[in-house]
């Protein structure tokens, strides 16, 4: 199958990369990566890639402006720092609304956000804060909660008052620690609030007024979990009490698949995972 490699810019003039499949569509999906990714690494998105031409959709897997751990991007004659250590999440609507604007230029005219980890988290956000009305579908393979994940660090009270301080003086580029995630990579002290803070525009599994933000997207939704993935282990224990707690207030229009034995990266379990979303595809199409 031809990829196609794509430069485009988000919609805050940031330059952005993609890889493109399948580009008569008119139908696209957008894949938005987890904390440190890339568009391209995750094996499951070979298998993706040649079930959604077979349903005639065309992928497009981007670069987040969060790609890799530090990362730099042009915007007009400067350069904006990021990568997972220095991006803030609320800008990622801006990527978001950049891959969606390049997609409707070539004729595209309806979108299935899919995110990834950390991704899923940016696609709730976006749908949540800006609801356009193209998006027909929405899969968030294993949506994790990144609040709850990074409080169950024992150091996290200590980084998140570390992190204020540091904004407070200025000084919001200053590393809060250089392991202080759960692959210990570094986190900026302007960047752990907008992921890691009780109730900040991240946090979709908490209750709050209006309703918990996972809850809240009415649009037809897939989520595929792997019983084994340590977003349900490390926070809820095991799959049941993680079903038990989002059952609570998921929308009717949302679909939970549980995937057994599958980690975090769908490695070895990409089949199982393209027959799920494959099914929710066919249903209501």
């Amino acid at each position: 199958m031809i990829v196609d490699f794509v430069r485009f810019k988000a919609s805050d003039g940031v330059e952005l990369q993609g890889w493109l499949s399948n580009t008569n569509s008119k139908t696209a999906v957008i894949h938005i990566h987890g904390m440190s990714g890339n568009g391209y690494e995750n094996v499951f998105l070979d298998y993706l890639r040649e079930m959604y031409a077979k349903n005639n959709l065309s992928l497009f897997a981007i670069d987040t402006r969060g790609r890799g751990v530090s990362s730099s991007f042009k915007k007009g004659d400067d350069w904006k720092q990021g990568g997972s250590c220095f991006e803030i999440f609320e800008e990622s609507v801006h990527d978001i609304y950049g891959a969606l604007d390049y997609l409707r230029a070539l004729g595209k005219t309806k979108f299935i956000l899919q995110g990834h980890s950390l991704g899923c988290t940016k696609v709730v956000n976006f749908l949540v804060t800006q609801n356009p009305a193209d998006i027909v579908k929405v899969v968030l393979l294993a949506p994790t909660d990144m609040v709850g994940w990074a409080a169950s660090h024992p150091e996290h009270a200590k980084y998140l008052a570390k992190a204020k301080k540091l904004i407070a003086l200025g000084k919001g580029d200053d590393l809060v620690d250089f392991k202080c995630w759960v692959d210990e990579t570094p986190i900026s002290a302007k960047t752990y609030p907008t992921i890691c803070e009780a109730g900040s525009s991240a946090d979709i599994y908490c209750t709050r007024t209006g309703g918990v933000l996972l809850g809240r997207i009415t649009i037809p939704m897939v989520i595929p979990y792997g019983t084994e993935d340590i977003g349900i282990t490390k926070i809820d224990g095991s799959m049941e009490k993680w079903l038990e707690r989002v059952n609570k207030f998921k929308n009717p229009n949302t679909k939970i698949s549980v995937i057994p034995g599958s980690s975090h990266s769908f490695r070895g379990y990409e089949k199982g995972l393209v027959a799920v979303i494959e099914n929710f595809l066919r249903v209501g199409s």
